[in-house]
């Protein structure tokens, strides 16, 4: 099926008729492709600014800008302490973008330094001399 024929199913049996309404159509694709009805078109650079921005409330978390009351925003921009022990650990959680929009919440990647020192703390030694083994051969290999 013609695209003249979609948009003006009646002047498809008139030949002059259907010339021009085919040679409108194929200038309105033209110019829609390219952004002539003022579409603004975002470069990469602009699209990675726009990720890095508040879905909900609109603020720039680049610009650690954030918003109290926005469960995206979370309280932080890009960057806040340990969630797990608020900060005790020393370690610095980075936003995860991602997760945060699909969700509408605030989410983050990082690891508690003071779980990991646990979990080192209660493996047994035999865990622990397994583990030491694994890691000397995979570093051989």
């Amino acid at each position: 099926m013609s695209l003249a024929s979609v948009r003006h199913p009646t002047d498809i049996h008139s030949s002059h008729s259907s010339l021009t309404t085919l040679s409108h159509s194929l200038e309105d694709i033209a110019s829609w492709s390219y952004g002539h009805h003022g579409e603004a078109v975002l470069t990469i650079e602009e699209l990675r600014d726009q990720l890095k921005c508040c879905f909900t409330c609109g603020v720039s978390w680049a610009d650690s800008h954030i918003s109290l009351d926005c469960s995206e925003c979370g309280g932080y921009a890009m960057e806040r302490p340990c969630p797990k022990c608020d900060g005790a650990c020393g370690s610095v959680w980075t936003r995860d973008l991602t997760f945060s929009h699909d969700s509408s919440k605030a989410k983050w990647i990082g690891e508690c330094k003071n779980a990991q020192q646990k979990r080192d703390q209660c493996s047994s030694p035999v865990s622990q001399d397994l583990s030491h083994r694994l890691e000397r051969l995979s570093a051989t290999s």
